[in-house]
């Protein structure tokens, strides 16, 4: 049986950058503050798993033996008081046992959150939400649905005051929606693969600067990342394989495979730049956009990816 491992790969990505402009490049305008509180989220899960906050999808394991990801979750902040986690696991392959199957330590000011770290490194009022499920917390109906879902409400403050998500419509599933996504998507994933820089930039320089400044990231971290991605080769499902997905309270939306399947993979993938030798890595991108209110077209208001390396047999 292959084994699998997820990597989330913090694909914050880019900014306007026109050739004859240089000085309009937002990502100029990021401040980075070394000392900013942030809140993290440690995860540790053995089947296919998203946790989302607020609506926001933070993490997403779609096959998994079990490892714990540290993930920034700043992101999904978006204002003061109550927010919500929300865990999804995918029970279909579920074997009932009474072993744990599931567990997240989320922490304010978690700089130093790591693979290795656990409760005992932080203050005990530092941790917002300690959680663990096991087999026996698994009920006959929920295997019966086909997954186990459960909301869990925490108090943080905004990390960082962006509002653009807040002043955008409310989305409504539609075959307009579905036409608009797919037409962005295809216009942005062949500029990707054409290595049109300057119309890339255009396209997603909002996103990226919104999305650096939310996981408190440094220009040159980000112009890293920037080139990572324009060195990719993207692929886009064709339409009749993609369904609308709508994220963030309704506020926006993206396009993800068609299926049964619970937890849903983007529509898009891209080949990955390096050789693996111990197995193969594919990759997802979820673009995610949203429409301003005062306007009637989509913009790209968020990005993200991660990786799945399927090891082969040895």
């Amino acid at each position: 049986m292959k084994k699998y491992i997820l990597t989330i790969i913090v694909l914050l990505t880019l900014t306007p950058c026109k050739a004859q402009e240089p000085k309009t490049e937002l990502l100029d305008k990021l401040k980075y503050n070394v000392d900013k509180n942030n809140y993290g989220i440690q995860p540790t899960f053995y089947y296919p798993t998203e946790i989302s906050v607020n609506d926001y999808p933070v993490c997403r394991g779609l096959e998994f033996f079990g490892n714990t990801v540290p993930n920034f979750i700043d992101i999904a902040i978006n204002e003061n008081g109550e927010q919500e986690l929300k865990i999804l696991i995918d029970l279909a392959n579920y074997k009932k046992h009474g072993k744990s199957i599931l567990k997240i330590l989320l922490v304010r000011s978690a700089k130093g959150i790591s693979i290795i770290s656990n409760e005992s490194d932080f203050p005990e009022e530092n941790i917002l939400v300690k959680y663990e499920l096991s087999g026996d917390d698994i009920t006959q109906a929920n295997i019966k649905d086909g997954y186990f879902l459960k909301t869990i409400k925490f108090n943080a403050n905004i990390p960082v005051e962006l509002s653009s998500l807040n002043k955008s419509v409310q989305l409504k599933n539609s075959t307009q929606l579905l036409d608009k996504l797919y037409n962005a998507l295809t216009n942005l994933t062949k500029d990707l693969n054409d290595k049109n820089r300057s119309n890339v930039l255009e396209i997603i320089q909002n996103a990226e600067f919104e999305v650096a400044q939310l996981r408190g990231m440094k220009k040159e971290w980000m112009l890293k990342e920037r080139e990572a991605l324009l060195s990719n080769t993207f692929t886009l499902l064709p339409k009749d394989s993609c369904e609308v997905k709508i994220y963030g309270i309704g506020r926006m939306a993206t396009l993800v495979k068609k299926n049964s399947e619970i937890i849903k993979q983007s529509a898009i993938t891209s080949k990955f730049i390096e050789d693996f030798p111990r197995g193969k890595v594919v990759q997802f991108y979820n673009f995610y956009y949203n429409i301003p209110k005062g306007k009637e077209e989509l913009e790209l208001i968020r990005f993200d990816g991660y990786a799945i390396t399927k090891y082969e047999k040895k």
